[in-house]
């Protein structure tokens, strides 16, 4: 008997370079601007990633709440182009809170960066106990990683008070659960009859590369205020099948 499922999972990102690439745009001498960012994160892994169970196949497959808020910035000029330093904290929901250095070059309209989060979380245990297999004592999974990502893109001033753009992202993600099971976490579909679904799944953790392309847009006003959506495509180059989808807004303070 063979059955197939969707389940889900936590997914953290070393996330983009928009807000860090915008901060070092608006700021001036007066004024030097902070981050805030929040965001949604889906993954998934395509028909060769699955976790098994008695009678499912499982893709890997999640989301996340995103959220990101600077801590120090160091602003500096290199042969009059403005770069940036940046030092956050980010935030995954299911929980995992992190540390990430990041740097920034403006080039002309274009820019370069990179950033690495040092990350700890803790990812609970969903099984329940009158599942098969039995489930799991444990109360879930601590984890430790390092995510990083890589790339560029530029911006765009359409008018005073609009800046439109687009970039490339080559980062690493991780997606990560305690433990979890069938029923809870999407649809059932029982191709041989007999199956009602009620399995509980183990925990995991997955380290994934993935090749990201973006688009961003700025208003300009006191505190500016920014809007991304990101796509990682299975089919594009190093992303071996597996799609990210990301949103968010970036508040510059």
């Amino acid at each position: 008997m063979i059955a197939y499922a969707i389940t889900g999972c936590a997914v953290s990102s070393s996330g983009n370079m928009v807000g860090e690439a915008a901060s070092v745009k608006y700021s001036t001498d007066d004024k030097k601007y902070r981050i805030a960012e929040v965001g949604m994160t889906f993954a998934a892994a395509g028909e060769d990633s699955f976790i098994s169970s008695l009678h499912n196949d499982v893709e890997i497959s999640g989301g996340s709440l995103n959220l990101r808020a600077s801590l120090l910035s160091l602003s500096y000029s290199l042969l009059g182009q403005k770069g940036g330093l940046f030092l956050s904290v980010p935030v995954t929901i299911p929980l995992d809170v992190g540390i990430r250095p990041s740097f920034v070059q403006w080039i002309g309209p274009a820019y370069l960066g990179t950033g690495v989060s040092f990350v700890g979380g803790f990812f609970p245990n969903e099984q329940e106990d009158d599942y098969v297999p039995k489930a799991d004592d444990s109360f879930g999974r601590f984890d430790g990683f390092i995510l990083y990502n890589l790339g560029g893109g530029a911006m765009f001033d359409i008018g005073e008070k609009l800046s439109l753009g687009a970039y490339a992202n080559y980062e690493r993600i991780a997606l990560n659960s305690g433990g979890s099971n069938v029923k809870d976490y999407g649809f059932h579909v029982d191709v041989m009859g007999g199956a009602e679904g009620k399995e509980n799944l183990p925990a995991y953790a997955k380290r994934v590369n993935v090749m990201t392309l973006g688009l961003n847009a700025f208003i300009r006003m006191e505190k500016p205020i920014g809007f991304y959506v990101e796509y990682s495509p299975g089919e594009l180059m190093y992303n071996d099948d597996w799609w990210k989808f990301r949103v968010g807004a970036v508040l510059l303070y």
